[in-house]
């Protein structure tokens, strides 16, 4: 019989290709079960808006109650508007998305572009060897 031999495409981190498989941390895929492989960009999320939205509106309550009672308010609504911006000013996380028999699947996800199109590549390589 004619055995194929194992052969390293990319080893990086927790990460390996090879022309049979690809190994992620503790899960395997078989090269043979993978039909496609492409880079997606997570979109953001617009949650954060709606915690700038109440931090405003906390400060307005703090800012027009006479009596004084909801100062604290106004501390937490600044540290929610801050919070909301943080999150909102995150990097863009971007995974490896494989088509396989059973539906689309996310790898692997990263906000280190580079790398995720490195893996990327490396899984395109391994599927055009097994030809």
């Amino acid at each position: 019989m004619n055995e194929v031999k194992e052969q390293t495409i990319l080893q990086e981190g927790l990460v390996k290709v090879t022309n049979l498989r690809t190994l992620i941390g503790t899960q395997t895929f078989s090269i043979s079960q993978i039909k496609s492989v492409r880079v997606t960009k997570q979109a953001k999320s617009y949650r954060p808006v709606w915690l700038a939205i109440l931090g405003v509106l906390l400060i307005l309550w703090a800012y027009f109650d006479e009596t004084g009672g909801f100062a604290a308010f106004f501390a937490i609504g600044i540290l929610l508007i801050v919070a909301a911006m943080a999150i909102f000013m995150a990097k863009p996380s971007y995974m490896v998305q494989i088509g396989s028999p059973t539906g689309e699947l996310n790898i692997l996800r990263s906000s280190n572009l580079s790398f995720i199109q490195k893996i990327a590549t490396a899984i395109n390589n391994a599927i055009s060897q097994r030809g």
